[in-house]
């Protein structure tokens, strides 16, 4: 299937990064034999295929256990063959469908990508895959997402419900459905986790770590108990870490809460002001940035040495794959030209039946030959032996 993709929509990318230009240039670099390309002799394709395309096709074929396909090599790649920064996305949602399963190496790649192209909410979704899979194992990881959690938080805005949302989310009586229980399998559970939710509970659940119990990591974890709704959770947060929350925290509370238009919200709203008067007036923004580009200074050495290694092995398992394809291909093609020969030779043999077999065609007609009596062509029998007795008719003339 072909897809007409835009590839413009991606901003140009700044200048700016957390990371050294080394970090940068190996995760735009890759191997000699590019595998961008090397990837459609796994795919058989009869037209020309775009990348995303290539994935699809080469995980529905047998030959997808045997291809390694590494995510920090493709993440540019998949960046430039997404016609939006959602698109990429939704393919690093989707593992089992395209075969790419982000690490750390792509997952801080990403991040910094997106804080610094203006994709805060793209840079939010990478962390919460990078939290679901348990990959923020690191201080460096734990920061960025950090970051990038507080980036989306802080401009956040709810969209619109639409009159019918609005009308869904009305309360009425729950539907009575009789379902035979014999027939009962594995049902899909009815959740309507918003993406603000999912998002909460990530950022919750990474600014809770053991590494991150500082007084940054208390200040982001009580916005992801307002984000997922959690506000029993967030009061006896608030009540227990009371003396180190910033004012912009606070504030940014107050904020959620009433645009997502929480339930029963008054009591935590109420604490919230109360605790406002002896917050933190430091701005959070530069002690983020400071912790984000001291752990890169710290943690970076040790991810690029680790990714180098795991790189090269990449490259060689990746290589042979790619040559054991060659040569299955090379050995396809043989076998299948001799077919070719062979059918055209039996083709050129049908066309000579006749010459070849000529002489058992004549031995056939003669034998089926048949000889007919004369006298059945109408010409007269001469008799085997004279009649004596033979006495001939009169010849009588008449008188006229």
């Amino acid at each position: 299937m072909l897809r007409s993709r835009i590839l413009s929509l991606l901003p140009r990318r700044r200048c700016i990064s957390y990371f050294s230009n080394e970090f940068n240039n190996l995760a735009n670099k890759f191997p000699e034999s590019n595998p961008t390309k090397n990837l459609a002799i796994f795919v058989d394709s009869d037209h020309q295929t775009d990348f995303l395309d290539q994935l699809v096709k080469l995980r529905q074929q047998k030959e997808c256990t045997a291809v390694p396909l590494f995510a920090g090599a493709l993440v540019k790649q998949l960046l430039e063959s997404s016609a939006s920064p959602q698109e990429a996305i939704s393919i690093l949602r989707n593992p089992t469908q395209y075969g790419l399963f982000v690490d750390n190496f792509s997952g801080s790649y990403l991040i910094d990508y997106f804080l610094h192209n203006g994709h805060a909410l793209e840079a939010a979704q990478v962390s919460a895959l990078l939290v679901e899979r348990g990959l923020c194992n690191s201080e460096l990881l734990q920061s960025l997402c950090i970051q990038s959690f507080y980036t989306w938080v802080k401009d956040y805005k709810p969209e619109p419900l639409t009159p019918t949302e609005a009308q869904d989310n009305k309360v009425a009586k729950p539907e009575v459905e009789k379902v035979r229980v014999k027939f009962i399998r594995n049902l899909p559970e009815d959740t309507k986790d918003t993406e603000e939710i999912l998002l909460g509970r990530a950022l919750t659940k990474c600014a809770t770590f053991k590494e991150n119990s500082n007084e940054l990591g208390q200040n982001i974890a009580l916005l992801g108990f307002v984000l997922s709704g959690q506000l029993a959770n967030g009061t006896k947060f608030l009540q227990q870490h009371r003396g180190v929350f910033h004012k912009e925290i606070l504030q940014l509370c107050q904020t959620l809460v009433n645009s997502l238009k929480v339930n029963q919200a008054e009591d935590f709203l109420q604490l919230l002001e109360q605790t406002i008067g002896s917050s933190n007036e430091n701005p959070i923004d530069k002690l983020l940035d400071a912790q984000v580009k001291q752990s890169v200074k710290n943690l970076e050495p040790k991810l690029l040495s680790e990714y180098t290694e795991t790189y090269q092995e990449w490259v060689k398992n990746f290589d042979l794959a790619v040559k054991k394809q060659i040569a299955t291909r090379d050995l396809y093609d043989r076998v299948k030209n001799i077919q070719n020969t062979l059918d055209q030779l039996d083709a050129k043999r049908q066309a000579l039946w006749f010459y070849e077999n000529k002489d058992d065609i004549d031995i056939q007609i003669f034998k089926k030959k048949i000889y007919y009596p004369k006298r059945w062509f109408g010409k007269k029998k001469k008799p085997k032996a004279v009649d004596t007795f033979y006495v001939p008719p009169n010849i009588t003339r008449s008188a006229n």
